[in-house]
C-alpha cells in the first residue's frame, strides 16, 4: 500500500481543528468523558486506525450521545479525519494520533464500551502474526480496557486474517457473534456503515468479512 504524502501546512490545519484533537492524550486515561465535554455515563467508543475518517464520522453522526474516540498513526490520514470532524461540526468525535500499542496508556480500567477495527493490516505476506491487531497480546489489552460485555466489532477483506482472528478469539476469551464471510449480502448489513476500504472493496466483489466479539469473564 502506498504511503499517503505528507500533506502541506500540517501543524497549522492541526491546530484549525484542536476542537477535535489532544496534544496528550494520555493526560486523559480515566477522565475521557470529561475532557470531551461528554456526560459522565454516555458510551466510549473508540476507533483503532481510523484513517481518513469518514467511519469515524459516518458513526459520530449515528451516535449523537455517544463519546467517539478514533485513533491513527499517520499524520496526514489523521489531519484529514479531523477536518472532516470538523467540518461536520460534530461535537462527540475526537482524535488521537497514536497508536494502538498505547491503549493500556490512553486508557484505564473498564472505561472503553467497544472498539472498532477496520480493514487492519494482515501481515500475512510478511508472516508476522504478533503485529496484527487482533493477535492475544492486543486483545489482552483491550480487555484490560474494557467493561463488563464490551465488544470488538471487526471487518476484513482478508481471508487468512479472519481465520486467524476467529482463532484468537476464542482461545482468549472472547466469544465471536454475527459472524459472517459475506457482510453485504447478511442480515447485518442493514445496520453497517462503510469505511472508504469497504466500499472499494465491494465495488471489486470483494466479500467482506466481520464479526462482534463480546468479552466474557474469564
Amino acid at each position: 500500500m502506498a504511503r499517503m504524502r505528507k500533506k502541506k501546512n500540517l501543524i497549522p490545519r492541526t491546530l484549525a481543528c484542536a476542537d477535535h484533537y489532544f496534544d496528550d492524550p494520555k493526560a486523559n486515561k480515566g477522565n475521557w468523558r470529561s475532557a470531551c465535554n461528554m456526560p459522565e455515563g454516555c458510551q466510549l467508543f473508540v476507533e483503532i486506525g481510523c484513517g481518513k475518517g469518514m467511519f469515524s464520522e459516518k458513526m459520530a453522526q449515528k451516535y449523537p450521545d455517544v463519546c467517539y474516540v478514533a485513533i491513527e498513526r499517520e499524520p496526514s490520514c489523521c489531519l484529514l479525519a479531523m477536518e472532516r470532524a470538523k467540518n461536520a461540526d460534530l461535537k462527540n468525535l475526537f482524535f488521537i494520533r497514536g497508536d494502538a500499542t498505547e491503549m493500556l496508556e490512553f486508557f484505564d480500567k473498564e472505561e472503553v464500551d467497544r472498539i472498532f477495527i477496520n480493514f487492519c493490516d494482515p501481515w500475512t505476506r510478511q508472516n508476522k502474526p504478533k503485529r496484527r491487531l487482533t493477535y492475544r497480546a492486543f486483545l489482552d489489552m483491550y480487555r484490560e480496557v474494557m467493561r463488563k460485555g464490551g465488544q470488538i466489532h471487526f471487518k476484513t477483506d482478508n481471508d487468512p486474517l479472519f481465520d486467524f482472528t476467529l482463532e484468537e478469539l476464542a482461545a482468549s476469551g472472547w466469544e465471536a457473534t454475527c459472524v459472517t464471510r459475506d457482510l453485504h449480502h447478511s442480515e447485518w448489513d442493514s445496520d453497517n456503515i462503510r469505511t472508504e476500504f469497504e466500499t472499494k472493496y465491494a465495488e471489486q466483489g470483494i466479500p467482506i468479512k466481520s464479526t462482534v466479539a463480546k468479552m466474557l469473564e474469564k
